[in-house]
C-alpha cells in the first residue's frame, strides 16, 4: 500500500432467478453479467449441530458466459464446487431439490459458540493432465493429478486433531489426502506422504469452543501441491460464528446491528483460456475453448486497462509470450462478488451496512477502495473487524498507533470529530489491502468527501474497485471493477450518527485464559520443550536454493533472551516436509495457554503473507502503545519486502538470486529487512502448520509443520 513500505501500488438464502440468469447469458465474455447482488445460501446450525454431506465436484458456472474468438458461441466453465445438503440417513450423494446447492460463489454455515460441526465430504473431482500441474514431479507428489483433497476450516480456534481407534473422524487435520477411487488407486510415496490416504470419503467433526470469537472465517482444502488449483476452481465457502451484534452497535441506540443489514462478500477469481498452447511448469500444453487455468497466471490480463478499456468484473488474456510466459489473448479473467459478476448493490436502509469481507482467491491479492463515482475519491468506511476478531483500540490509542496496529493493511484516515463511542476509538480507512484468505469487516454508509455521514444526494452511486497492486519485485496484480453501489438511503437514522461502537473481541484473543480444554499432564515427546523465558524463534521467509527459481521454503532459528543465536537451533531455508516437525511446543503448567514471541524475518523482494494455523498472533511492537496492552489480532499478515543496500548487491540479487536474499547477506546488513515482531498465544493441540497463504508460495514449499503438546505439569 501506497507510503506503508508493504506493499506497493502500480498506480440470505436468495437464488438467481430464472429470468435473471437467463439475461445474464444472454452477455458475451468481456461484458459484467450485472444483476443484483444475492447474499450466499446459508446452512445454520439446529440444537448446537450442523451436520452436512458435501461432495467436491466439477459443476458449470452458470453466472459466467465465455466467448471465445472462435469456437462454441458461449461457454460455462467448469469450476470445482462443494454440492452442500444436510446429511441424510444413507448414502453419499444429496437429493434433488431446494435443500440442496452446488454454488460457485460459496455457501455460508452460520454457527454459534459451542455448536459442533459435522461434515461427510466425498471426493468426485475428475483426474488431472499432469503436464498442467506445478508440482507433480515434486518429492511425495506423484498422486496429485488424481486430483485428492481435504478441508480446513481457516481461522477457525479448533483442535487440529487426527483420528484414534475410537474416534475415526478429523478435527481440522490438514495432513490428510482423500482420493477418488474413480481416478485410480494412489500410489504410496517412500518420501514426503503427507499424511494418511483415504479413498472417496471422510468424516469432519469439528468442536467450536463456547468462548470461540464471533465474526468471519471460511473454508477450503488444503492439500500441499493442489491448493492453489482447488481454491482458483471455486472450492471455497464461509463460515460465521455469532452475530455482528454480539460486538457491534449503535452509537445512539445501544442495540446490536441487525442482520438484515449485513452483507457476506466472497471475492473469488478464475482464468478461463481461449484455444492455443499455455506454458506450464513442465512445458506448453495445449488447452481447449472454455478450459479453466486452475494454475493461476499473474500475467494473464495487463495490470491496467487500456484506454477507453471497461473492466467490470474481468478483464481479457493478453499476449505476454514475449516475457517468457504465453499468449493468453482470447482468454478472460473473471472476478466475482458471491459467484456475482459486477453486481449492483443497493443501499437504503439509512444506518447503511455491514460488509463482511472474504478472499477466497488462491494467490491474488486486492487493493480495494469504494469510489464515489461523482468525484472519483475513495470513501470512508469505518473498520470493526479483522480476520474475524472485533477490533478494539481504547479511547488513548494515538492516530500513528493504529497504523502499526493495522499491520499495513489498512490505509487509516482521520474519522470526523465526534463523541466517544463506548470504551473504543473507531477506525476510519478509505483503502484495504486484503492478500489471500484475509477477511475484514466494514461499517459503510454514505458519506461526504470529508468523511461526515450525510444523506446521500438523488442518484449517489459508486464503485467497489480492486486497483493495481505490484507484489514487490514479482507478481502484478490487475485493476478491475468489482461492483456497482447505489446510495438510496431514505429517512431518519435510528442506530447512528457518528459511528459504530465496536465491542471489540481483541483483548481476549490476545490474552487467552486457561486451562486448554481436553489437555491433560503427560510425557513430553523427544525434542520437544518450551521456550526458555525470554527466549523467541525467528523464521525466514526465502528460497532453499536462490540459483533454482521458486524454490520456496522457510528456515528457522531460536534467539536467546540477548538475542544471540542459540547454536544448534539453525534451520536452513527448507522447501516443506510433512514428516519433519519443526517447531514442538508444550502448554504452560496447568495446561494454560501458552504465549511466545516470534520474529518474521523476509529475504525475498516479493511480498509474502504469514499464515499461522489454529490461533491467532498481534504485532508486539505495537500491542505495547495501548494503554492496555490491547491490539488488533490476526490470522495472516502481510510482509515487507527485502531491500538490498548496495547497487551491486542489488544487480546480484535480482539477476543471480531469483529476487531473494541470503540469510548471510541479511546478517551483514547487505539486505535490509526489519523483523516482524509477532506475540502468539497458542491454545489449540495437534499438529498443524504455518506459511505463506499466496497459495502458490504454500504449494511450492513455503510451509512448516507444528507440534502442540500437554505440559507433562
Amino acid at each position: 500500500m501506497s507510503g506503508s513500505g508493504i506493499l506497493r501500488k502500480s498506480s440470505t438464502h436468495l437464488w438467481l432467478g430464472r429470468a435473471a440468469v437467463l439475461a445474464a447469458l444472454a452477455c458475451g465474455a468481456g461484458k459484467a453479467l450485472a444483476g443484483n447482488f444475492v447474499e450466499p445460501p446459508v446452512f445454520a446450525s439446529e440444537d448446537g449441530v450442523l451436520d452436512l454431506l458435501m461432495i467436491a465436484k466439477p459443476v458449470p458456472v452458470p453466472s459466467i458466459l465465455f466467448t471465445p474468438p472462435s469456437g462454441p458461441p458461449g461457454i460455462n466453465p467448469l469450476g470445482w464446487v462443494y454440492e452442500i445438503c444436510r446429511r441424510p440417513e444413507n448414502g453419499n450423494q444429496c437429493p434433488q431439490g431446494s435443500g440442496t446447492t452446488a454454488n460457485y460463489g460459496g455457501v455460508r454455515f452460520a454457527l454459534q459458540p459451542g455448536d459442533t460441526l459435522k461434515i461427510r465430504l466425498v471426493n468426485k473431482l475428475p483426474k488431472l493432465d499432469p503436464a498442467k500441474l506445478t508440482h507433480a514431479t515434486d518429492p511425495g507428489e506423484g498422486n496429485l493429478f488424481l486430483n485428492p483433497t481435504n478441508l480446513h476450516t481457516h481461522g477457525m480456534l479448533v483442535q487440529a486433531r487426527a483420528p484414534t481407534v475410537s474416534d475415526r473422524t478429523f478435527g481440522d487435520y490438514v495432513f490428510v489426502s482423500i482420493f477418488n477411487s474413480a481416478n485410480g488407486t494412489p500410489v504410496p510415496q517412500t518420501t514426503h506422504q503427507h499424511g494418511p490416504i483415504v479413498m472417496d470419503v471422510a468424516d469432519y467433526r469439528i468442536d467450536i469452543p463456547k468462548n470461540h470469537p464471533s465474526g468471519a472465517f471460511w473454508f477450503h482444502p488444503h492439500v500441499h501441491g493442489l491448493a492453489l488449483n482447488q481454491v482458483s476452481g471455486g472450492m471455497a465457502g464461509i463460515i460465521s460464528v455469532g452475530q455482528a451484534s454480539d460486538y457491534a452497535r449503535g452509537d445512539v441506540s445501544d442495540r446490536g446491528f441487525p442482520e438484515d443489514n449485513i452483507r457476506h462478500l466472497v471475492f473469488k477469481d478464475i482464468q478461463v483460456a481461449a484455444a492455443g498452447s499455455i506454458l506450464f511448469f513442465s512445458g506448453s500444453a495445449n488447452v481447449a475453448n472454455g478450459e479453466v487455468l486452475y494454475q493461476e497466471h499473474a500475467d494473464f490480463c495487463a495490470q491496467f486497462p487500456a484506454p477507453g478499456e471497461v473492466r467490470q468484473g474481468s478483464c481479457p488474456g493478453q499476449d505476454a509470450s514475449g516475457n517468457n510466459s504465453s499468449n493468453y489473448a482470447g482468454g478472460n479473467w473473471y472476478f466475482t462478488v458471491s459467484g456475482q459478476q459486477f453486481p449492483t448493490i443497493r443501499m437504503t436502509n439509512p444506518d447503511g451496512e455491514i460488509w463482511r469481507l472474504t478472499t477466497t482467491s488462491g494467490s491474488l491479492s486486492y487493493d480495494l477502495q469504494l469510489v464515489n463515482d461523482a468525484t472519483q475519491t475513495p470513501m470512508t468506511v469505518q473498520l470493526l473487524a479483522v480476520d474475524g476478531v472485533a477490533v478494539h483500540l481504547p479511547q488513548d490509542t494515538p492516530a500513528g498507533s493504529m497504523v502499526k496496529l493495522a499491520g499495513g493493511r489498512f490505509k487509516v484516515v482521520p474519522c470526523p470529530p465526534a463523541p466517544a463511542i463506548g470504551n473504543s476509538v473507531p477506525i476510519c480507512i478509505n483503502e484495504l489491502v486484503m492478500m489471500p484468505s484475509s477477511r475484514a469487516e466494514l461499517w459503510v454508509t454514505y458519506r461526504d468527501g470529508q468523511g461526515n455521514i450525510v444523506n446521500p444526494p438523488a442518484g449517489a452511486a459508486g464503485t467497489l474497485k480492486m486497483v493495481g497492486l505490484t507484489m514487490g519485485s514479482g507478481d502484478q496484480w490487475p485493476a478491475v471493477d468489482l461492483a456497482k453501489i447505489q446510495f438510496a438511503q431514505t429517512g431518519q437514522r435510528a442506530l447512528t450518527a457518528f459511528g459504530i461502537n465496536v465491542t471489540g473481541q481483541a483483548p481476549a484473543i490476545a490474552q487467552p485464559k486457561g486451562p486448554v480444554p481436553g489437555a491433560t499432564a503427560r510425557q513430553l515427546p523427544a525434542g520437544c520443550s518450551a521456550l526458555p523465558a525470554g527466549h523467541r524463534r525467528r523464521i525466514f521467509f526465502g528460497f532453499s536454493n536462490v540459483a533454482v527459481n521458486n524454490t520456496f521454503g522457510l528456515g528457522y532459528e531460536e534467539l536467546d533472551q540477548n538475542g544471540v543465536v542459540v547454536q544448534g537451533t539453525q534451520r536452513p531455508v527448507t522447501q516443506f516436509d510433512p514428516s519433519q516437525n519443526t517447531i514442538c511446543l508444550p502448554l504452560a503448567p496447568g495446561q494454560a495457554p501458552v504465549h511466545e514471541t516470534w520474529e518474521l524475518v523476509q529475504l525475498s523482494t516479493e511480498n509474502h503473507n504469514f499464515h499461522l494455523h489454529q490461533t491467532r498472533f498481534s504485532l508486539a511492537q505495537a500491542s505495547s502503545s495501548s494503554s492496555d496492552g490491547s491490539s488488533i489480532v490476526f490470522d495472516n499478515l502481510p510482509l515487507g519486502v527485502a531491500v538490498p543496500t548496495t547497487k551491486a548487491i542489488a544487480d546480484l540479487v535480482a539477476n543471480f538470486q531469483n529476487g531473494v536474499c541470503l540469510i548471510d547477506q541479511w546478517r551483514t546488513g547487505q539486505c535490509a529487512s526489519t523483523p516482524v515482531v509477532l506475540d502468539i498465544p497458542f491454545t489449540q493441540l495437534g499438529e498443524f502448520v504455518y506459511h505463506c497463504h499466496i497459495l502458490e508460495h504454500e504449494d511450492g514449499g513455503m510451509m512448516a509443520k507444528i507440534q502442540v503438546v500437554p505440559s507433562p505439569n
